[in-house]
Protein backbone atom coordinates (compact mmCIF):
# COMPACT_ATOMS: atom_id res chain seq x y z
CA UNK A 1 0.00 0.00 0.00
CA UNK A 2 1.28 3.44 -0.87
CA UNK A 3 1.79 5.63 2.17
CA UNK A 4 2.00 9.41 2.30
CA UNK A 5 4.87 10.29 4.60
CA UNK A 6 5.06 13.62 6.38
CA UNK A 7 8.70 14.23 7.18
CA UNK A 8 9.23 16.49 10.14
CA UNK A 9 12.50 18.18 10.96
CA UNK A 10 12.33 19.13 14.58
CA UNK A 11 14.37 22.31 14.36
CA UNK A 12 15.12 23.22 10.74
CA UNK A 13 13.66 26.46 9.33
CA UNK A 14 10.55 25.69 7.27
CA UNK A 15 10.78 27.26 3.83
CA UNK A 16 7.71 28.09 1.79
CA UNK A 17 8.14 25.07 -0.45
CA UNK A 18 8.36 22.74 2.54
CA UNK A 19 4.63 22.74 3.13
CA UNK A 20 4.56 19.16 4.29
CA UNK A 21 7.21 19.84 6.90
CA UNK A 22 5.15 22.77 8.13
CA UNK A 23 2.06 20.59 8.21
CA UNK A 24 3.60 18.16 10.64
CA UNK A 25 5.16 20.78 12.86
CA UNK A 26 2.05 22.86 13.22
CA UNK A 27 -0.31 19.91 13.51
CA UNK A 28 1.81 18.42 16.25
CA UNK A 29 2.70 21.60 18.12
CA UNK A 30 -0.39 23.82 17.80
CA UNK A 31 -3.55 23.24 19.79
CA UNK A 32 -6.30 21.96 17.52
CA UNK A 33 -9.05 23.44 19.72
CA UNK A 34 -11.11 20.35 18.96
CA UNK A 35 -12.84 18.37 21.63
CA UNK A 36 -11.55 14.82 21.76
CA UNK A 37 -13.91 12.25 20.32
CA UNK A 38 -14.34 8.62 21.28
CA UNK A 39 -11.58 8.67 23.86
CA UNK A 40 -10.86 5.44 25.65
CA UNK A 41 -9.17 4.83 28.98
CA UNK A 42 -8.59 7.69 31.43
CA UNK A 43 -6.63 10.21 29.37
CA UNK A 44 -6.98 13.32 31.56
CA UNK A 45 -3.77 14.81 32.90
CA UNK A 46 -2.65 18.40 33.55
CA UNK A 47 0.93 19.54 32.85
CA UNK A 48 2.13 16.10 31.69
CA UNK A 49 5.81 15.25 32.01
CA UNK A 50 8.04 13.63 29.45
CA UNK A 51 6.78 10.09 28.79
CA UNK A 52 9.12 7.48 30.29
CA UNK A 53 9.35 3.80 29.37
CA UNK A 54 9.78 1.43 32.30
CA UNK A 55 9.61 -2.37 32.06
CA UNK A 56 7.57 -2.26 28.86
CA UNK A 57 5.04 0.31 30.10
CA UNK A 58 4.76 4.04 29.52
CA UNK A 59 4.41 6.54 32.37
CA UNK A 60 3.78 10.27 32.58
CA UNK A 61 3.19 12.44 35.64
CA UNK A 62 1.14 15.63 36.02
CA UNK A 63 0.25 18.42 38.39
CA UNK A 64 -1.12 17.03 41.64
CA UNK A 65 -0.20 13.64 42.98
CA UNK A 66 0.13 10.80 40.52
CA UNK A 67 -0.17 10.43 36.76
CA UNK A 68 -1.23 7.97 34.09
CA UNK A 69 0.31 4.92 32.42
CA UNK A 70 -0.18 2.91 29.25
CA UNK A 71 0.81 -0.47 27.87
CA UNK A 72 0.84 0.67 24.24
CA UNK A 73 1.41 4.43 24.41
CA UNK A 74 -2.11 5.21 23.17
CA UNK A 75 -4.67 4.09 25.73
CA UNK A 76 -3.96 5.56 29.16
CA UNK A 77 -5.29 4.94 32.63
CA UNK A 78 -4.69 6.26 36.12
CA UNK A 79 -2.30 4.56 38.49
CA UNK A 80 1.12 6.16 38.10
CA UNK A 81 2.33 7.28 41.52
CA UNK A 82 4.33 10.38 42.36
CA UNK A 83 4.33 11.62 45.97
CA UNK A 84 4.79 15.25 46.92
CA UNK A 85 1.91 16.66 44.87
CA UNK A 86 3.15 19.98 43.47
CA UNK A 87 3.07 21.09 39.85
CA UNK A 88 4.41 20.45 36.37
CA UNK A 89 6.82 17.52 36.94
CA UNK A 90 9.34 15.96 34.60
CA UNK A 91 10.94 12.51 34.58
CA UNK A 92 14.18 11.24 33.09
CA UNK A 93 15.88 7.84 33.12
CA UNK A 94 19.55 8.00 34.08
CA UNK A 95 21.33 4.66 34.12
CA UNK A 96 19.03 2.19 35.85
CA UNK A 97 17.14 4.81 37.88
CA UNK A 98 14.47 7.41 37.24
CA UNK A 99 14.88 11.04 38.30
CA UNK A 100 11.63 12.94 38.93
CA UNK A 101 11.56 16.74 39.28
CA UNK A 102 8.51 18.72 40.41
CA UNK A 103 7.60 22.12 41.82
CA UNK A 104 6.09 23.25 45.11
CA UNK A 105 5.06 26.79 44.24
CA UNK A 106 2.37 29.42 43.92
CA UNK A 107 3.32 29.91 40.30
CA UNK A 108 2.85 33.67 40.36
CA UNK A 109 -0.93 33.46 40.00
CA UNK A 110 -1.55 34.83 43.48
CA UNK A 111 1.08 37.54 43.21
CA UNK A 112 3.76 35.45 44.92
CA UNK A 113 6.75 34.00 43.14
CA UNK A 114 7.93 31.90 46.07
CA UNK A 115 8.55 28.26 45.21
CA UNK A 116 10.94 25.33 45.01
CA UNK A 117 11.93 22.75 42.43
CA UNK A 118 12.64 19.37 44.01
CA UNK A 119 14.10 16.11 42.71
CA UNK A 120 13.81 12.50 43.87
CA UNK A 121 14.84 9.07 42.57
CA UNK A 122 13.17 5.71 42.10
CA UNK A 123 14.47 2.40 40.76
CA UNK A 124 11.18 1.81 38.95
CA UNK A 125 8.00 3.66 38.01
CA UNK A 126 5.81 0.60 38.52
CA UNK A 127 4.06 0.99 41.92
CA UNK A 128 3.49 -2.78 42.03
CA UNK A 129 7.20 -3.56 41.88
CA UNK A 130 8.98 -4.52 45.14
CA UNK A 131 11.70 -2.04 44.16
CA UNK A 132 9.25 0.88 44.04
CA UNK A 133 10.35 3.49 46.57
CA UNK A 134 11.10 7.19 46.11
CA UNK A 135 14.05 8.81 47.84
CA UNK A 136 13.56 11.85 50.03
CA UNK A 137 13.03 14.94 47.81
CA UNK A 138 15.79 17.57 47.74
CA UNK A 139 15.46 21.23 46.73
CA UNK A 140 17.56 22.13 43.68
CA UNK A 141 16.17 25.58 42.79
CA UNK A 142 14.13 28.22 44.62
CA UNK A 143 12.48 31.59 44.06
CA UNK A 144 11.37 34.29 46.52
CA UNK A 145 8.20 36.40 46.73
CA UNK A 146 9.72 39.39 44.96
CA UNK A 147 11.95 37.49 42.55
CA UNK A 148 11.79 37.88 38.75
CA UNK A 149 11.43 34.11 38.28
CA UNK A 150 9.09 31.34 39.39
CA UNK A 151 10.60 28.03 40.50
CA UNK A 152 8.09 25.93 38.57
CA UNK A 153 7.79 23.95 35.30
CA UNK A 154 10.91 21.79 35.58
CA UNK A 155 12.50 20.46 32.39
CA UNK A 156 15.39 17.95 32.48
CA UNK A 157 18.09 17.29 29.89
CA UNK A 158 20.92 14.77 30.14
CA UNK A 159 23.46 15.93 27.56
CA UNK A 160 24.23 12.87 25.40
CA UNK A 161 27.63 14.31 24.43
CA UNK A 162 28.97 15.18 27.88
CA UNK A 163 26.78 13.35 30.41
CA UNK A 164 26.01 16.65 32.17
CA UNK A 165 22.53 17.14 33.62
CA UNK A 166 20.60 20.39 33.18
CA UNK A 167 17.38 21.77 34.64
CA UNK A 168 15.38 24.61 33.08
CA UNK A 169 12.50 26.24 34.94
CA UNK A 170 10.35 29.38 35.10
CA UNK A 171 7.16 30.99 33.77
CA UNK A 172 6.10 34.04 31.80
CA UNK A 173 5.95 35.96 35.11
CA UNK A 174 9.74 36.33 34.85
CA UNK A 175 12.87 34.72 33.46
CA UNK A 176 13.51 31.15 32.39
CA UNK A 177 16.55 29.87 34.24
CA UNK A 178 19.07 27.10 33.71
CA UNK A 179 21.01 25.30 36.43
CA UNK A 180 23.29 22.25 36.38
CA UNK A 181 22.50 19.18 38.49
CA UNK A 182 24.66 16.24 39.48
CA UNK A 183 23.52 13.20 37.42
CA UNK A 184 24.65 10.88 40.22
CA UNK A 185 22.73 12.54 43.06
CA UNK A 186 20.08 14.71 41.38
CA UNK A 187 21.24 17.61 43.55
CA UNK A 188 22.49 20.97 42.27
CA UNK A 189 26.16 20.91 41.32
CA UNK A 190 28.20 22.52 44.05
CA UNK A 191 28.87 26.18 43.32
CA UNK A 192 26.52 26.27 40.34
CA UNK A 193 24.15 29.23 40.19
CA UNK A 194 21.05 29.58 37.96
CA UNK A 195 21.47 31.62 34.77
CA UNK A 196 18.72 33.59 32.99
CA UNK A 197 18.40 32.19 29.46
CA UNK A 198 14.97 33.35 28.18
CA UNK A 199 11.90 35.40 29.01
CA UNK A 200 8.22 35.70 28.02
CA UNK A 201 7.53 31.95 27.92
CA UNK A 202 7.01 29.04 30.30
CA UNK A 203 6.98 25.25 30.64
CA UNK A 204 10.32 25.04 28.88
CA UNK A 205 12.23 21.94 27.94
CA UNK A 206 15.70 21.39 26.53
CA UNK A 207 16.55 18.95 23.76
CA UNK A 208 19.68 18.13 21.81
CA UNK A 209 19.69 17.28 18.10
CA UNK A 210 22.51 17.08 15.58
CA UNK A 211 25.00 19.26 17.42
CA UNK A 212 22.50 21.91 18.51
CA UNK A 213 20.70 22.57 21.80
CA UNK A 214 17.11 23.78 21.57
CA UNK A 215 14.86 25.39 24.14
CA UNK A 216 11.15 24.67 23.70
CA UNK A 217 8.92 27.27 25.32
CA UNK A 218 5.18 27.79 25.61
CA UNK A 219 4.00 31.26 24.58
CA UNK A 220 0.69 32.97 25.28
CA UNK A 221 -1.61 32.80 28.29
CA UNK A 222 -1.94 29.50 30.13
CA UNK A 223 -4.76 27.29 28.90
CA UNK A 224 -6.19 30.04 26.65
CA UNK A 225 -6.97 27.89 23.62
CA UNK A 226 -4.95 28.55 20.42
CA UNK A 227 -3.30 31.57 22.06
CA UNK A 228 -1.31 29.07 24.17
CA UNK A 229 1.18 27.31 21.91
CA UNK A 230 4.57 25.63 21.92
CA UNK A 231 7.30 27.34 19.89
CA UNK A 232 10.65 26.04 18.70
CA UNK A 233 13.42 28.17 17.25
CA UNK A 234 13.28 27.65 13.49
CA UNK A 235 9.55 26.98 13.05
CA UNK A 236 8.55 30.27 11.46
CA UNK A 237 5.72 29.25 9.11
CA UNK A 238 2.29 27.79 9.75
CA UNK A 239 0.22 25.63 7.44
CA UNK A 240 -3.05 27.38 6.56
CA UNK A 241 -6.13 26.16 4.67
CA UNK A 242 -7.46 28.47 1.93
CA UNK A 243 -10.85 29.05 0.29
CA UNK A 244 -9.40 27.55 -2.91
CA UNK A 245 -8.91 24.22 -1.08
CA UNK A 246 -5.15 24.73 -1.14
CA UNK A 247 -2.71 24.83 1.76
CA UNK A 248 -0.17 27.60 2.13
CA UNK A 249 2.54 28.39 4.69
CA UNK A 250 1.94 31.71 6.44
CA UNK A 251 4.79 33.51 8.24
CA UNK A 252 2.92 33.90 11.54
CA UNK A 253 0.45 32.07 13.74
CA UNK A 254 -2.82 34.00 14.12
CA UNK A 255 -4.95 31.38 15.84
CA UNK A 256 -7.50 31.37 13.00
CA UNK A 257 -9.47 28.18 12.46
CA UNK A 258 -7.72 27.59 9.12
CA UNK A 259 -4.41 27.19 11.00
CA UNK A 260 -5.66 24.69 13.56
CA UNK A 261 -5.12 21.07 12.54
CA UNK A 262 -6.55 17.87 13.93
CA UNK A 263 -4.75 14.51 13.75
CA UNK A 264 -6.64 11.24 14.22
CA UNK A 265 -5.22 7.74 14.01
CA UNK A 266 -7.34 5.43 11.88
CA UNK A 267 -8.03 1.76 12.44
CA UNK A 268 -5.37 0.76 9.90
CA UNK A 269 -2.69 2.71 11.77
CA UNK A 270 -2.49 5.65 9.35
CA UNK A 271 -3.62 9.20 10.13
CA UNK A 272 -6.27 11.64 8.96
CA UNK A 273 -5.32 15.33 9.13
CA UNK A 274 -8.05 17.99 8.96
CA UNK A 275 -8.19 21.78 9.42
CA UNK A 276 -10.73 22.99 11.97
CA UNK A 277 -12.37 25.05 9.23
CA UNK A 278 -11.86 25.95 5.58
CA UNK A 279 -12.68 29.56 4.59
CA UNK A 280 -15.85 29.94 2.54
CA UNK A 281 -17.34 26.52 3.24
CA UNK A 282 -18.78 24.47 6.07
CA UNK A 283 -17.72 21.24 4.38
CA UNK A 284 -15.32 19.10 6.38
CA UNK A 285 -12.19 18.66 4.29
CA UNK A 286 -9.01 16.68 4.94
CA UNK A 287 -5.40 17.10 3.93
CA UNK A 288 -4.81 14.94 0.85
CA UNK A 289 -1.98 14.21 -1.52
CA UNK A 290 -2.69 15.43 -5.06
CA UNK A 291 -0.58 13.06 -7.10
CA UNK A 292 2.54 12.02 -5.22
CA UNK A 293 3.73 15.22 -3.60
CA UNK A 294 1.32 18.19 -3.75
CA UNK A 295 -0.81 18.79 -0.63
CA UNK A 296 -4.40 19.94 -0.98
CA UNK A 297 -7.83 19.72 0.65
CA UNK A 298 -10.64 17.35 -0.32
CA UNK A 299 -13.36 15.23 1.30
CA UNK A 300 -11.80 12.36 3.23
CA UNK A 301 -11.92 8.97 1.52
CA UNK A 302 -11.03 6.04 3.77
CA UNK A 303 -10.49 3.82 0.73
CA UNK A 304 -7.96 6.19 -0.84
CA UNK A 305 -4.32 6.10 0.21
CA UNK A 306 -4.08 9.76 -0.85
CA UNK A 307 -6.24 10.70 2.16
CA UNK A 308 -4.04 8.91 4.69
CA UNK A 309 -0.75 9.94 6.22
CA UNK A 310 2.12 8.49 8.23
CA UNK A 311 4.77 10.25 10.29
CA UNK A 312 8.42 9.41 10.39
CA UNK A 313 11.44 11.30 11.61
CA UNK A 314 13.80 12.57 8.93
Amino acid sequence: MKQNNIFFRYFSPVAAQQKLYAAALVALLSSSAYEAEAQVGEPFIHDPSTIALCDGKYYTFGTGEGGIWSEDGWTWQGGAVRPGRGAAPDVLKIGDRYLVAYSATGGGLGGSHRGDVLTMWNKTLDPKSPDFKYTEPVVVASSLDDEDCDAIDAGLLLDPTTGRLWLSYGTYFGFIRLVELDPKTGKRMEGNEPVNIAIDCEATDLIYRNGWYYLLGTHGTCCDGPNYKICIEGTTRYLTATAQHDVIAKPEFTGEDAQLWRIEQLTDGTYRIMPKAVPGTEEKLALVSLGDCTPGLAPFDFNSDNSKWNFRQQ
